[in-house]
């Protein structure tokens, strides 16, 4: 949700939860969990955490056929208005390697505990990728079927990620990603995100800077985060246990 297309959509910060699975050994079951620091939570161009901090934390248990279950967790900040502080997303699906291709199709439960508004909502997603041998190019969809502001939504995005080298022995990687958010309630407001990261890799850690904007325009937006969601840099460092 093999460790690099998940690591795609999780640098492109585009949907699936930000922690990501490595290569696992062929066994029945096994544990695939990860702890991530950030500079900032931005997902989907949105920065969640209000332009602070975030912690994050998965804990995912994958079965040789591909299916898997999984919980992840961060520090949130909708902006204004809004007292959640913390965000569960409870997850399944199926991920498989066919030949170049990888498929991952699943199911995600976003929860943010709130006193003063619902702010829950559910997701189908699908996300396709093939490896041309070193490149790889992904695209995806999630759908929300009840948006927690109303109406459904559907959100389509494309990642590629280039291989740049090894210097040090580290492998470093540009990722470039775009999406497009559409919601059926027009007082929220469509928007375009892009995102671009330079990830390097060593052992279990990742580390990673990347850049993210959105043309979402503060004045005309319904979003709960219009205001945390114009040009920025953050940083972010991952681990895998």
């Amino acid at each position: 949700m093999n460790r690099l297309p998940l690591l795609l959509a999780s640098l492109a910060v585009l949907g699936m939860p930000a922690i990501v699975s490595a290569e696992q050994p062929q066994e029945s079951f096994n544990w695939a969990n990860g702890a991530a620091f950030a500079t900032e939570y931005v997902w989907r161009g949105q920065s969640l955490t209000g332009g602070k901090p975030a912690l994050i934390g998965e804990l995912k248990l994958n079965h040789h056929s591909g299916a898997y279950v999984g919980a992840w967790a961060g520090n949130l900040d909708l902006g204004p208005g809004t007292d959640a502080s913390i965000e569960v997303d409870y997850f399944l699906g199926w991920a498989k390697r066919i030949g170049k291709f990888y498929v991952n199709a699943g199911y995600l439960y976003r929860q943010r505990p709130s006193d003063t508004l619902p702010l829950d909502f559910e997701e189908a997603t699908v996300f396709v990728s093939y490896d041309f041998g070193g490149a790889r190019l992904g695209a995806g969809s999630y759908y929300a079927w009840d948006y927690f502001q109303g109406g459904n939504s559907t959100y389509h995005y494309a990642n590629l990620s280039v291989p740049l080298g090894k210097p040090g022995g580290v492998p470093v990687s540009a990722v470039v990603a775009a999406g497009r958010y559409d919601f059926s309630n027009r007082a929220i407001g469509n928007y375009d995100n892009v995102d671009l990261r330079l990830v390097a890799q060593h052992k279990a850690w990742s580390y990673s800077i990347g850049y993210s904007d959105t043309d979402i325009d503060p004045e005309r937006s319904g979003l709960l985060t219009r205001g945390q969601s114009d040009a920025r840099w953050r940083a972010q460092a991952l681990v895998m246990f």
